[in-house]
């Protein structure tokens, strides 16, 4: 059994289970996911669109939903008795599921660990008692871990792996015209995220277009976690002309001069991409207030967490205005070329850094290791 909760889960565990059935072609395996994961040859229980939420207050105003979903895969588990458990990031969720697993003897193998290095060393007893093995994806996660007593193995990116696919394949049904400026709203893969997000890249975008002398294009590469109709109402009611392609955020990012992103794997891949961005996070007050009481770190976005430095301006929470983000990305903009190269060299190193070359297939012998006991 597989379980993701979001929408880089699901691209994750969809990598992965392609890759676990070359290693064995006979496996059959079940869990909760989204397209990707499916699309692998994964029975899924549930979907990811069900399971769209983030922050405290999120998660309590939608736990009568979610626990219904954690009851069918825990009983799931307990009636087909699968061979292991792998769990990708969604830490509420899938440490119910690991604390199942381990009762009835399944073996856990964790791929995307929860980020103890924010949140604190809090939950390590937990998965110190029902983990068998972390899987990690950065390489600082693998010393922390392991001088907290737990099992891991790195394995790579997945997410630089895709990245230099993507590399060697520029090929693209998106196409930039010479004389635009193309500027890419990623507003997150749930839907609060978008609720809170999106106005206000809408407003900076309309900012955006009033300040730009050449023709501005604004590009919303849609996920599969998010309802298109909320999102093209909110398009409609601003006013904004904004292209909304389905996925494809690869392909958005890579023709763009500039984006607007929220807080997640995307600020990542943009960079990776070498693509310039603003940060943007925005959650519930509440959500916040117990936030700041728990974050142990004083970075919050990805690119300027791996590269120990301020490569991207971030923005949280009341910073999250129109104003704010339509002068950042101006700025991004008009930005000389040293200061481009300098953020493209530095993603370049973070890249080197995070690439195996076969993080998927690491995991997926990994987790064989985890799961029989056996090496492939």
């Amino acid at each position: 059994m597989i379980v993701a909760g979001e929408e880089s889960g699901d691209m994750y565990g969809g990598r992965l289970v392609k890759a676990l059935l070359e290693l064995s072609p006979g496996v059959k395996v079940i869990g909760i996911g989204g397209d990707a994961m499916k699309g692998a040859g994964v029975d899924l229980l549930a979907h990811i669109n069900d399971l769209s939420v983030m922050g405290f207050w999120e998660v309590i105003r939608d736990a009568g939903r979610l626990r219904k979903i954690l009851d069918r895969a825990r009983e799931s588990l307990r009636s087909t008795r699968p061979d292991g458990l792998i769990l990708i990031d969604f830490y509420r969720f899938n440490i119910e599921l690991a604390k199942e697993a381990k009762s009835t003897g399944i073996p856990v193998a964790y791929y995307v660990a929860p980020k103890l290095w924010v949140w604190g060393k809090g939950r390590i007893r937990y998965l110190k008692k029902y983990v068998d093995r972390i899987l990690a994806i950065f390489p600082f996660e693998e010393k922390f871990f392991r001088e907290q007593g737990m099992p891991v193995s790195y394995v790579g990116n997945p997410l630089a792996e895709i990245v230099n696919e993507s590399t060697r394949d520029p090929a693209s049904s998106l196409r930039k015209r010479a004389e635009e400026t193309v500027i890419a709203l990623l507003p997150g893969s749930r839907t609060t995220e978008v609720r809170n997000l999106l106005p206000q890249f809408l407003e900076a975008a309309e900012l955006l277009s009033g300040e730009l002398e050449e023709r501005a294009s604004f590009y919303l590469p849609m996920p599969q976690t998010i309802s298109r109709t909320i999102v093209e109402e909110m398009i409609r009611t601003s006013g904004v002309d904004v292209q909304v392609v389905a996925g494809q955020s690869r392909d958005v990012l890579r023709m763009s001069d500039v984006a607007l992103i929220a807080s997640g794997t995307a600020t990542l891949e943009a960079f990776l991409l070498g693509v310039p961005q603003v940060v943007a996070y925005r959650t519930s007050w509440f959500t916040y207030f117990l936030g700041k009481k728990i974050l142990k770190i004083g970075r919050f976005s990805l690119p300027n967490l791996l590269a120990g430095k301020d490569v991207v301006q971030e923005l949280l929470q009341g910073d999250v205005t129109p104003e704010r983000l339509a002068g950042e990305a101006l700025g991004l903009l008009k930005k000389d070329s040293v200061a481009r190269e300098e953020y493209l060299r530095t993603g370049r190193e973070v890249l080197k850094m995070l690439e195996s070359g076969m993080a998927s297939k690491l995991a997926a012998q990994t987790a064989i290791e985890v799961v029989w006991g056996v090496s492939q």
